[in-house]
């Protein structure tokens, strides 16, 4: 019996020494207050806990040897032995290091914000899916100083394109765009290519701003970066986060249309015509709201679920998320799903390893910029009457008398926008997979070797055909067609299109670091490395009409084969690499002042002339250098009011290499040769030897703090020279063609910027933060060869051009304009005329902004905020493009006010002996009027200012609430929000938006361009995020 108490003892106290309960509480050194949500792991297992609203917590431990470590965001870390106790206390200090903004910056590199000397901007998670905008890339206007994003209109599946200070070629085939680099390698295309990245998978992002900023990404890097650092998994057991959106949206504004005047010409109706330029309505007349028909309400949906977790070891991170997005116009969608699974392995203190992969797949259907047909249907035909019971159109919902017109006009008759919608068929695939690994050795303590692989394929198919518009016996036609109009007959009788594509980029990097600390003052940091990249694409496309069988049978194979022809088929391949080495040397004193020279060689197959390759030596070197100064803490500066300072500046060279097959010769199809073989195409350029074009930039700034770093105000001001732009134009017939590309032209691009973020309120549970940015550009096109005054880019209409202007505007717009007196006055003739001028090259405005202008502000009162941001822009004209086409159709809301009513012309008549006379000379404003005298470019130029309020979202953080219902609660945090996005809009711009573009191109652009795109639109958004 006394053996056994004995064991029972033993027992006891074996269980007392091993497996027991320790518990305490956690607070914070500077105020003494509990500290939430505070990581407990015991050390070498994955065992952990938090603690809980008052601070306090609970863990088992296996024995007295067991390590505790506690880390907290912004505190330093501890790890405490727990020996014999049961209760262990914890104050935790705060990190002056941690707490220091850490941003990531080229080649993946990670360094304290205050040490850089060149502009940067850092957005976390929170501020990047602020707003809740289903496009993160739409969302950053507003939010990052010298940042302009332009949207092709409200549609799910409009292009975005995004400038990072100025544009710096004008070459339409040179992208402006800055490159995009996800968790440290550079993936494809722009914007609306990085649009597919879910935003709720992003850590962090970083724009790198100014050619010292992206220096050591060479010639990809000379329009800025921007870096996507993704979500890691977090040490600790696993965690799951799921979150739901469900957002509606309506139109906020469309372009003022009349409701008074019918179909017809000259006041008088006529049969079948359609607009407005007929007879006020009859009383009689039933009349509908066409557009407000067709324009209905938007909604998405979108649901995020992801894992994370790890521990000393291993860590993970995974998520799935799928997005259905149905735009305010019918059949005009976007899914999107994506997975997304990236770990991280460290077996020991040496190495690391890393290797994430993002899929993503899409199914859409856009409507594109085709808004000129519902603006211009007549208010007295009812356009939702599209088809008859058979499927086949309507035509009397367009045409008053189908028997007055002719058989060629019912060949060309156009249908219902609601036809093609619901009756034709276009769907838009895409996949694409992201794949990048990385492996970091350290052999001895500051000495890193990393290797990294990035891989970004996209495959994307368009799968398209349009039903047959007649029946194809010849009842909708009278008689016999004659063999023209049997031509014109089949491409009616229904069309197929396919056009399938796939690209990819294969990224290869390898770097070394070392950091050297020679001394507790001074440190030097070194960095070398090279990449290698290659990029491969090929697109083809199918086209074929007149569907041969019936009966919904609408296939390639159905298509008439004796209508092919060569035209109706592409095949597209294009392959471009390029390789660069680079490096960098960082100084450091005492934290206080920086030095760093960065260079760079690049190469690339643009540059290589394969015909006469001794031409073109396609490497070159690009250098940069940065400093600053932290003078508050060198001079011991610090006061009351004023908290930090630091001045820095750097000047740096970058290029920017060619557009592909720049060398190539161009073939075409001669009619005139004997066999009707391919010879070279004279009016397309080759070029004979090309350099890159040569970024040259210099760039001052401070960092300002005052009030105990309550006024954080950070300023640059920056000046750019781009040489060497490449550029087509027209060359003497003596060269053997009309065009012919090479290097000449220089652009110079000026400006500040300014972010401002002030603490105004912290007492208690309530605090109120505001923030605002500030950007100013000027670009200017110094020269261009042979005494040329403009180079045109995107042709928008026969009679305007974006453009760029020596001496002036890179992002001018130029056209036909009237005749002006020397001050800008309209000459008219002495019957009140105004007179068109015979130059078709007039300037006609400028659409870069005098400036950009975002304030935020966020107001938190215990677990409940209010957040909001308005973003502005003063100046930038637009060209109102749709506007023009409304006056044009009779359809424009102004023509209810000034149709067939005398106006005068602002303008003066000529004396006829120099001097100038007011105009005093009324004219009748009808569909003759504006079409031989107001149908001129220059009437629809218009001011861009706008002030918009972006978003207001309201969230409330029940976390809390979650915590105090005990340890059993399986929800750890949960959060609800509603945002309200685009809710107010101030501007005098009369069409739908101001902040518009009709597609994404290089060069000189299209931003400021309204032609015909879907809307903007106002939405509100309810979203819910759990935490288990």
């Amino acid at each position: 019996m006394r053996k056994q108490l004995l064991l029972l003892l033993f027992s006891l106290f074996a269980v007392a020494g091993f497996a027991r309960t320790v518990t305490g509480t956690v607070t914070g050194a500077s105020d003494g207050e509990p500290l939430i949500g505070v990581t407990i792991m015991i050390k070498g297992t994955a065992t952990g806990v938090d603690t809980d609203f008052d601070g306090n917590y609970s863990i088992e431990v296996p024995n007295d040897k067991a390590v505790l470590n506690f880390s907290y965001v912004g505190m330093k870390p501890q790890s405490i032995t727990v020996g014999s106790r049961s209760v262990i206390d914890v104050v935790m200090q705060e990190d002056s290091e941690v707490l220091g903004e850490i941003v990531v910056t080229a080649m993946g590199q990670t360094q304290e914000k205050k040490k850089l000397n060149f502009a940067v901007q850092s957005l976390n998670s929170d501020a990047v899916t602020a707003g809740q905008t289903a496009n993160f890339v739409n969302g950053l206007q507003g939010k990052v100083a010298g940042v302009q994003v332009s949207m092709a209109g409200g549609s799910p599946n409009s292009a975005s394109q995004i400038v990072v200070r100025a544009i710096s070629s004008i070459n339409s085939g040179q992208s402006n765009e800055p490159l995009f680099v996800i968790d440290g390698m550079p993936v494809r295309g722009g914007a609306s290519a990085a649009a597919d990245i879910n935003p709720n998978d992003i850590e962090t992002m970083s724009v790198l701003k100014g050619a010292a900023a992206s220096a050591l990404y060479g010639q990809e890097g000379a329009n800025g970066v921007i870096l996507i650092t993704t979500k890691s998994g977090k040490e600790g057991k696993v965690a799951v986060t799921a979150s739901g959106g469900w957002e509606i949206s309506e139109v906020a504004r469309t372009p003022k249309l009349q409701n008074k005047y019918i179909g017809g010409g000259a006041g008088i109706f006529s049969y079948n015509a359609g607009g407005g330029w007929g007879p006020v309505a009859h009383e009689t007349d039933e009349i509908y709201d066409n557009v407000g028909e067709f324009l209905g309400t938007g909604f998405m949906q979108k649901y995020d679920i992801s894992l994370s977790g790890g521990n000393e070891k291993f860590s993970a991170y995974a998520s799935a998320n799928y997005m259905n997005n149905q735009g305010v116009v019918d059949q005009d969608y976007k899914n999107r799903l994506g997975i997304y699974v990236k770990g991280e392995f460290k077996p020991n203190d040496k190495f690391n390893i890393a290797l994430s992969t993002n899929f993503i797949d899409t199914k859409s259907r856009g409507f594109g910029n085709s808004m000129s047909s519902v603006y211009g249907w007549s208010i007295n035909r009812n356009m939702a009457d599209y088809k008859k019971a058979d499927g086949m159109p309507n035509w009397l919902c367009r045409y008053d008398n189908w028997d007055l017109l002719t058989n060629g006009s019912r060949i060309n008759a156009g249908t219902s926008p609601y036809y093609g919608r619901y009756m034709d068929h276009s769907v838009s695939k895409g996949s694409r997979v992201i794949i990048n690994g990385s492996i970091a050795y350290e052999p001895i303590k500051n000495l890193v070797f990393t290797a990294k692989v990035g891989y970004d394929k996209g495959f994307s198919s368009q799968d398209a055909y349009s039903v047959p518009r007649f029946y194809g016996d010849g009842r909708e036609f009278d008689g016999e067609l004659d063999a023209g109009l049997k031509l014109l007959l089949a491409e009616r009788m229904g069309t197929y299109t396919y056009t399938p594509s796939n690209s990819e980029r294969l990224t290869v990097q390898g770097n070394v670091n070392y950091f050297w600390k020679i001394n507790d003052n001074f440190n030097l940091n070194f960095f070398l490395g090279g990449e290698y990249s290659e990029t491969n694409s090929v697109s083809a496309s199918m086209y074929g009409d007149n569907f041969i069988l019936g009966g919904g049978f609408y296939s390639f194979n159905n298509i008439d084969p004796e209508r092919m022809t060569l035209s109706d088929f592409s095949l597209y391949h294009t392959d471009r690499n390029k390789f660069g080495y680079f490096g960098e040397i960082r100084f450091d004193y005492k934290g206080m002042a920086q030095l760093s020279v960065t260079g760079r060689v690049d190469g690339s197959s643009t540059l290589v002339n394969y015909m006469n390759p001794e031409m073109v030596d396609p490497i070159y070197f690009y250098p940069s250098v940065t400093a600053g100064v932290i003078f508050s803490e060198l001079f011991n500066l610090k006061n009351d009011w004023f908290s930090y300072g630091k001045i820095r500046g750097n000047w740096a060279k970058v290029g920017k290499d060619a557009p592909n097959y720049l060398f190539s010769n161009n073939f075409k199809q001669w009619s005139v040769f004997p066999d009707g073989g391919f010879g070279v195409d004279p009016t397309v350029s080759s070029a004979n030897y090309i350099e890159p074009e040569m970024t040259s930039s210099w760039e001052v700034g401070a960092d300002l703090r005052f009030f105990k770093e309550r006024t954080r105000l950070d300023v640059a001001y920056y000046s750019t020279t781009v040489d060497n732009q490449i550029i087509t134009m027209r060359v003497s017939p003596a060269a053997g063609v009309i065009l012919q590309t090479f290097n000449s032209g220089t652009i110079e691009n000026s400006g500040i910027e300014a972010t401002l973020s002030q603490d105004i309120l912290k007492s208690g549970d309530f605090t109120w933060v505001a923030n605002a940015n500030f950007s100013y550009n000027r670009g200017k096109l110094v020269s261009l060869p042979n005494n040329q005054t403009e180079y045109l880019g995107t042709q928008v209409t026969n009679r305007l051009y974006c453009s760029s202007n020596v001496g002036g505007s890179t992002t001018a717009m130029v056209g036909t304009d009237y005749e002006r007196t020397e001050d800008g006055q309209v000459i008219c003739d002495e019957n009140g005329y105004p007179l068109i001028s015979p130059n078709k090259n007039c300037f006609l405005g400028d659409r870069e902004p005098d400036f950009l202008l975002g304030v935020g502000s966020t107001f938190t009162w215990k677990d409940l905020s209010l957040s909001f941001l308005f973003d502005g822009r003063c100046g930038g004209e637009v060209y109102n493009n749709t506007g023009e086409n409304l006056i044009g159709n009779g359809m424009s809301g102004y023509l209810e006010k000034y149709r067939n009513r005398e106006v005068v012309v602002k303008g003066v008549v000529a004396n006829g002996d120099g001097t100038y006379r007011p105009n005093t000379t009324p004219v009748i404003f009808d569909a003759q009027f504006y079409s031989n005298y107001y149908s001129v470019p220059s009437n629809f130029i218009e001011d861009g200012s706008y002030i918009r309020l972006s978003y207001v979202t309201l969230a409330y953080d029940f976390g809390n609430l979650m915590k105090k219902a005990g340890a059993n609660n399986p929800i750890k945090g949960l959060r609800a929000s509603l945002t309200g996005r685009n809710l107010f809009l101030l501007t005098k711009y009369t069409g739908a938006d101001p902040q518009v573009m009709p597609s994404a191109t290089g060069g000189a652009g299209t931003m400021g361009i309204d032609e015909f795109s879907v809307p903007a639109t106002r939405s509100f958004n309810f979203n819910v995020n759990v935490t288990f």
